[in-house]
């Protein structure tokens, strides 16, 4: 084989084996490194340092990497935009341009354009000054999607990348930062929270539940044991009624229609017999007394037999009167007498167990109805607080299955009642409020978690009470340090108010925190940081 033959197999493998400078990658473990595909440096020369800037600007947020600027090198900018409009859900931006201005101190500007996303969430615009100096840059997102103005604020273009570097503010050690990156962010609902100055309620922690108002929720029953007539309309769960409105018609058994009217009837004469026969009695014992016959105490145990059988009289009467009111003629019943179960409230039926030909015993239970527009929220509060809440101006509670607060004041309700006695087995005291409850979304039978406000009132840097998770036993939150880092800090609670929470220690005002996906940032450092989500720019 020839000499040159030998020599260009030799090159064409050394070639092989070399590999280009490619952008770095997000892999397993590696955390926070975003590479870019930053100008080569000089084989003898520095590399340019890197810069970060995460700005909260327009509905937008923007997190974005970049190297140094240097006159006449292109500086690709790795811009992270997302849809920050909503505060409770952050979105990844998948349609838009991008244009980066560079404004020069004398106002001159240079224009530097993304047409079209890398991928979902970032952009690339490279930008090359012209000039060494100070400005300000300034990026524009335009898309279907959501449109806004970012200022990114001071930049300096170096006339060198010595100067560059030398001009690099060194790296100092300081609090440890969790990773976790904009791919996983744009996968789950994430959202962060500035701390800022908030009035808060001071309130007191309780449980509750949700009641009907009294009186305004009732449950029929059986008067007599009776057949549910076939053919009859049968109510449901759900239906509205209104008061006075027939829910079940009751077809009395043979036995029940004649022993058990007939007994109450009977009754019913002989309480009157007793009351004829005792009221005679009181005639004959004071005519008697007045004759000085019989003992005064004789004349007031008369008069005492007669009050016992006024008032059976009047209780049968009243037995009588409901057996009356309740029956109305059908040819069809086997006594042809039939009871009718109305609604006492307006409302809707809360339960319903009634079917047609069903044979019932006296005391079934077959409907319950309650008015659900507006309802009794009932605090048990712990007795160490009760002082504090005896004039409760009101309250805020939360119930399964909502994300949001409701709450209850002097606007939207009112405080009904404070107990007087302290239940001996939990105890707690009763603290009831009544609130509207106007589309119907909230339940009587709820369980609800409760803050009473004691009518004072704290100013102090705040942050949602979403943001809090724990951590071992420890109040726990995550503080933005960059897009993508995060500070695992343990914080001193204070007021709890309106969903928001005062932070005595841990954050300081101006911070951000995770508001929304904090506890799959905890879930991530028991995993382990980043695993399996890398990307390459």
């Amino acid at each position: 084989m020839s000499r040159s033959l030998l020599l260009f197999l030799f090159l064409a493998c050394m070639l092989a084996c070399k590999r280009a400078p490619s952008d770095h990658e997000h892999g397993a473990g590696q955390g926070h490194e975003h590479g870019h595909e930053h100008s080569a440096p000089a084989a003898s020369g520095p590399e340019r340092p890197d810069e970060s800037v995460t700005v909260y600007q327009d509905g937008l947020e923007l997190f974005m990497e970049y190297p140094a600027f240097v006159v006449g090198q292109p500086s690709p900018l790795v811009a992270h935009f997302t849809d920050a409009r909503d505060p409770n859900a952050f979105r990844v931006v998948t349609k838009g341009r991008v244009t980066a201005t560079l404004r020069y101190v004398d106002g001159t500007e240079e224009r530097f354009v993304a047409d079209k996303l890398l991928r979902d969430g970032i952009f690339k615009p490279a930008v090359q000054p012209t000039r060494a100096g100070e400005g300000t840059l300034t990026l524009r997102l335009e898309g279907e999607q959501v449109s806004g103005t970012v200022d990114v604020g001071k930049v300096v273009v170096h006339p060198t990348v010595a100067a560059a570097v030398a001009a690099a503010p060194p790296e100092e050690g300081g609090e440890a930062t969790v990773p976790f990156l904009k791919e996983q962010q744009w996968k789950t609902q994430y959202a962060t929270a500035p701390a800022e100055p908030r009035v808060l309620q001071g309130g007191v922690r309780a449980t509750g539940e949700l009641k009907p108002v009294a009186g305004q929720a009732a449950e029929l029953s059986a008067p007599v044991a009776g057949r549910i007539p076939v053919g009859d309309r049968v109510v449901h769960l759900g239906q509205r009624v209104r008061k006075g409105e027939v829910l079940v018609r009751l077809m009395p058994t043979s036995a029940a229609a004649g022993m058990d009217v007939a007994t109450v009837e009977m009754e019913s004469a002989r309480a009157r017999a007793e009351l004829g026969l005792a009221e005679r009695e009181v005639k004959r014992a004071e005519e008697m007394f007045a004759g000085k016959a019989i003992p005064e105490k004789q004349l007031d145990a008369a008069r005492v037999a007669r009050e016992v059988a006024a008032a059976r009289v009047a209780a049968t009467e009243r037995q009588l009167a409901l057996y009356r009111s309740t029956q109305s003629g059908s040819p069809g019943g086997p006594s042809g007498a039939a009871f009718e179960l109305r609604s006492p409230v307006d409302g809707v039926v809360s339960y319903a167990e009634v079917t047609p030909g069903a044979i019932v015993d006296v005391g079934t239970r077959l409907v319950s109805v309650v008015n659900p527009e507006r309802l009794w929220l009932e605090a048990r509060v712990y007795e160490a607080d009760v002082a504090k809440v005896e004039r409760s101006p009101g309250a805020a509670f939360t119930v399964a299955g909502f994300d949001r607060e409701f709450s209850v004041d002097e606007k939207t309700g009112r405080r009904v009642a404070v107990g007087s006695v302290v239940d001996r087995v939990t105890r707690t005291l009763p603290v009831i409020f009544e609130l509207p409850n106007p589309e119907g979304v909230l339940k009587p039978g709820m369980f609800a978690k409760v803050v009473l406000y004691t009518g004072e009132t704290v100013r102090g840097v705040a942050i949602p009470e979403s943001a809090i998770v724990d951590d071992n036993g420890k109040p726990t939150v995550f503080v933005m340090e960059g897009g993508e880092s995060f500070f695992k800090r343990a914080i001193q609670p204070g007021v709890r108010s309106g969903g928001y929470v005062q932070v005595l220690e841990g954050v300081k005002e101006g911070e951000r925190v995770v508001s929304q996906g904090a506890y799959e940032i905890k879930l991530s450092t028991v995993a382990g940081a980043a695993v399996g989500h890398g990307h390459t720019h």
